[in-house]
This record gives structure tokens, sequence and C-alpha cells, in this order.
């Protein structure tokens, strides 16, 4: 009796911790508080097969270690360098939840992860490890990454546009009009497991790619 009490209150307390998860979970695996500026909060999503739903359970690594967005996992903080900033603007870049290229860098060290929160969604910017540079296509940080960001796209009017130069389809540029009248252009990649609509001007799971 005293057993059932006990393994009563841990999932009472498993339940608490999973009602206050920090991530909204599409997909399995595990991923990065975008709010903790430690680096060392997680979320684990598990998918219920009872429910057709995604679990979420919030951890912490050890007080010696962080979280790696890029390893998905706890790892000794000299092979992870924790560089956050954090930012939820009402007009975010983000289309979707996932990594994408961040456009402010010259020189691919940096990306961001977009994570829904209430449906806002929180940016935050990651740094990949020394000496490696952010694939745009793999998502991931890779020290044999040819870096390139310049291309001959020019903003003309607000909204976001497909890289026509791109053959995966997931490339894309989000232009801006500033007050002074000219336009700032970001460029930016969709997660790994969608591609961009020129009809919808979306990051989708459902177009298929006709460059």
């Amino acid at each position: 009796m005293a057993n059932q009490i006990i393994i009563a209150v841990f999932m009472l307390c498993v339940f608490a911790w999973q009602a206050h998860a920090a991530v909204n979970c599409t997909a399995a695996g595990r991923f990065a508080d975008p709010a903790d500026t430690t680096c060392q909060n997680y979320t684990l999503c598990v998918y219920s097969s009872t429910t057709a739903s995604f679990l979420a359970y919030n951890y912490v690594c050890p007080t010696t270690s962080v979280f790696s967005p890029t390893l998905s996992q706890c790892t000794a903080s000299t092979n992870y360098v924790c560089n956050v900033t954090t930012t939820t603007t009402t007009t975010s870049v983000c289309t979707a939840d996932g990594f994408i290229a961040d456009s402010t860098s010259t020189d691919c060290s940096t990306y961001i992860q977009c994570v829904q929160i209430n449906g806002t969604y929180t940016e935050t910017t990651l740094t990949c490890p020394t000496n490696t540079f952010y694939n745009p296509t793999t998502t991931f940080c890779e020290a044999d990454y040819n870096c390139t960001t310049t291309t001959t796209f020019s903003c003309s009017t607000a909204g976001r546009f497909a890289d026509t130069t791109d053959t995966t389809c997931q490339n894309y540029f989000y232009c801006v009009l500033l007050s002074t009248g000219t336009f700032t252009q970001y460029n930016y990649t969709c997660p790994s497991t969608s591609l961009f609509n020129p009809t919808t001007a979306q990051c989708t799971s459902t177009y298929t790619c006709t460059n």
C-alpha cells in the first residue's frame, strides 16, 4: 500500500512538471528551453499513441554541464558555449518550430531556434562551437560547411519570398519595410522537415518542390 502511495505521488509530480513545459512539443526529442540563459534546462518531448499527441517533460542538466541543442543532450561546458539571446516580437521571422539561419550573421557562426509558446514564437540566438558553421540544409553546425551569405535578390515590397535559386525549396527572403521607406532583407531557411510555399509564404510540410 505504501509503495502504491509513493508511485501515485510520483506520477502527480511528473504530470505537474509536464503541465508547465517550456517548449510546445511538435516532434519527439529533447529541445532547449529558449527562456533559459544558463543553457541547462531542456524539454523531453515524447509521443503518446494513446492520445495521439506529444507529452512534454522538463529537465535540468547537472550543474557541471549544459544542454547542447546540436547534440540534443547534456554535455560539458567546454564542449558547448552558452551564448543565448532571447527575443519575443510580434513580427517574428519564425514560421514554424525548428532551427533557421541567422540573417545577421556574416560568417554562419550563429543560428536561430524557433519555439512557439502560447501562440507566439520565441527566437533564441545560438552560437555554433568554435570552428564550425551553421548549415541551413542539415540544421547542424558543421566544420566542413562552406558559408555563403550573398544573394542577388533585392526587396521591392514587404513580405516573405521564395529563393528561386534554391533547388531544395527551403530558403526564402523576408523583407521588412522601415520607417525610412527602405527595406531590410533577411535570409532564412525552413526547418528540415518543411519547404517554403511561395503561394502561402510559409514553411509547410505539404508543399511539393518544383524548382
